[in-house]
């Protein structure tokens, strides 16, 4: 039996946190950063107690993948196939740090939610529904 070959690969199913950032670096070509968060049941190592163990992954999407997410919203769930990606930055002291993002290649989006009105009330009339609404006998419908 052979060994497999060294792979970058990632597969994460979980909801976002917060809207997602997006940036476009060419016409029709974004790059969307997502904050995506998982959730899984856990066996503790004191005692062996089960507890939820939540993480929170940094994601971004370019291109036709960045296309299809970038218009979700707070409490949408997906999965995303990627790879890791490692960066290291130096600011201007000299202070050096790191971060681990997840380039995502692939999407499968789960359950959009919508984004909160900032105009909706409690007391909106209902939508506009045009089958309530007949023409006259001899009116012209469409002028």
């Amino acid at each position: 039996m052979s060994a497999l070959p060294p792979t970058n690969q990632v597969i994460l199913t979980g909801e976002l946190t917060e809207e997602p950032s997006v940036h476009y670096l060419a016409p029709d070509f974004p790059e969307v950063r997502l904050r995506l968060k998982t959730e899984e049941e856990v066996t503790g190592r004191e005692g062996g107690r089960p507890y939820r163990q939540r993480l929170f992954h940094r994601v971004i999407a370019r291109g036709q993948v960045g296309m299809a997410v970038e218009h979700l919203h707070e409490g949408s769930h997906l999965s995303i196939a990627g790879r890791i990606e490692y960066a290291r930055e130096a600011d201007r002291e000299g202070r050096v740090t790191t971060s681990t993002e997840i380039i995502a290649l692939r999407v499968r989006i789960h359950q959009q939610t919508t984004a909160p009105s900032p105009t909706a009330s409690p007391s909106a009339p209902p939508p506009f529904d045009a089958h309530r609404y007949k023409p006259t006998e001899g009116e012209d419908p469409l002028s």
